[in-house]
């Protein structure tokens, strides 16, 4: 049988066979990039590539009122994750049109933005930005990215909209409210973490486990910290005296009050352990938050667990980090309009709210914001400050895969306590370095 793939295997294989999808640039002018000659009448079906699991879990439920109003079916076609990346790629290369809408996770926006393989939403289809929406939401789905690093190649470029979040994903921090007010730096997630670890109840819990683990769980600490991976000009920055600091206050000060073996733990771990009443606070996504922790079925701590932004660093800000899924439509697609008109439909305010109440994670701040769901959905209003914050996003590189291989590996050999913070951040760096320079990013 053929071991399904996640996330994090995704990012290992990827940072080895990516080099063989760097040619895909030249191969797609090969074959034309320009979009594809549409129908002259409304299609009687929409058919979407989308991510098997949770992220798309709400989608399926919501395309059946699309066809009720519009009377075009919209079919939902499933892929585990690393096999979803692998087709839009093959999809992409031969300029096919086979699929009018794809979810795309965001840090794969470098690839396909340098592949020119995505139709603009802007210029094509008359997208404008809602005030309602963070901007952050935007700017995530548009290439090259507005703010931060942009790749050698792309300079220059002229920026365009190509994917709409239709799951608002940003890490956040949770802890547990009925014991102590939210901590507003990490100053006093430590001190917390001392004052109320004890036997079978850790004050922090690390998601430790190797390459997009214990990455998702660190960066937002990193950042907060002042440190980061790259500077505005591709300078590697995982060496410097911030990172390192950073680094030390996860896996030797926070580590103390840990859970045994937190290099081995991930997401679905540290959820369990908070439901169960063996944890008191730790980083989260909206998905764990649902699945598991405000689950009345598997949680014991149900209405005693609050969710907040990342709390402030030295450097003044607390950074979460955006793990959004968007819509975007192939060049290849023959019925552009039609795709667009549905992410137009997914983003009217009732047929959001519809899609939360069926699960799924808003992006509109009337929604977020609404007092009426708070109750059922206890992290909207954190989920909305995130937004606000302005999160992070993963460097905008089509090297991404990489150096999170290079950085989270490096990053759980320090949980492990097989390097010390400096030791694992100078080789994460010499490593990205070498990286950055085969791909032609200065060095």
């Amino acid at each position: 049988m053929k071991k399904r793939l996640t996330r994090r295997d995704f990012v290992i294989q990827a940072a080895i066979t990516g080099a063989s999808f760097s040619s895909l640039p030249a191969i797609l002018a090969a074959c034309g990039t320009g979009t594809a000659t549409p129908s002259s009448s409304k299609p009687s079906k929409l058919t979407i590539a989308a991510v098997q699991g949770n992220e798309d879990g709400p989608l399926k439920k919501v395309v059946g009122n699309y066809k009720s109003q519009t009377g075009i079916e919209v079919q939902v076609v499933e892929f585990p994750y690393a096999d979803l990346f692998t087709k839009l790629v093959t999809t992409f290369q031969a300029n096919d049109s086979s699929y009018d809408l794809c979810m795309m996770d965001d840090p794969w926006m470098p690839k396909f933005g340098t592949m020119g393989a995505l139709q603009p939403l802007d210029s094509n289809f008359g997208f404008t930005r809602d005030s309602d929406i963070p901007t952050v939401v935007y700017d995530v789905g548009t290439w090259p990215p507005p703010h931060g690093p942009v790749p050698p190649s792309e300079q220059g470029k002229t920026q365009h909209l190509y994917g709409i979040t239709i799951v608002g994903n940003v890490e956040m921090f949770m802890y547990r409210s009925d014991k102590s007010a939210a901590p507003a730096s990490w100053d006093e997630v430590l001190s917390n973490a001392a004052k109320y670890n004890a036997a079978s109840f850790y004050g922090y819990v690390i998601r430790g486990k190797a390459t997009n683990p214990v990455s998702s769980d660190s960066l937002p600490i990193l950042w907060s910290f002042g440190g980061n991976i790259f500077d505005d000009n591709w300078k590697v920055q995982l060496d410097s005296s911030d990172s390192i600091t950073a680094v030390d206050f996860l896996t030797r000060k926070l580590k103390k009050y840990a859970e045994p073996g937190p290099e081995n733990t991930d997401a679905a771990d540290r959820s369990r352990l908070m439901a169960i009443g063996q944890a008191y606070q730790s980083t989260v996504w909206p998905g764990e938050i649902t699945g598991i922790v405000e689950d009345p079925s598997v949680s014991q701590v149900k209405g005693k667990v609050a969710y907040i932004p990342i709390p402030q660093g030295p450097s003044g800000k607390g950074l979460g980090m955006m793990g959004n899924w968007l819509l975007g439509i192939p060049k290849g697609s023959k019925n552009g309009a039609a795709a667009a008109d549905f992410i137009k439909w997914m983003l009217k305010t009732d047929n959001m709210r519809n899609y939360v109440a069926q699960g799924g994670i808003p992006i509109r701040n009337s929604i977020l914001n609404d007092a009426s769901l708070a109750s059922a959905n206890p992290y909207f209003k954190a989920l909305a400050a995130s937004f606000a914050a302005v999160p992070n996003w993963r460097p905008r590189t089509d090297q991404w895969g990489a150096v999170e291989t290079s950085y989270g590996t490096a990053m759980n050999a320090a949980v492990a306590g097989q390097l010390t913070p400096q030791a694992a951040m100078q080789k994460a760096a010499s490593e990205i370095r070498t990286v950055m320079k085969n791909a032609g990013y200065p060095s």
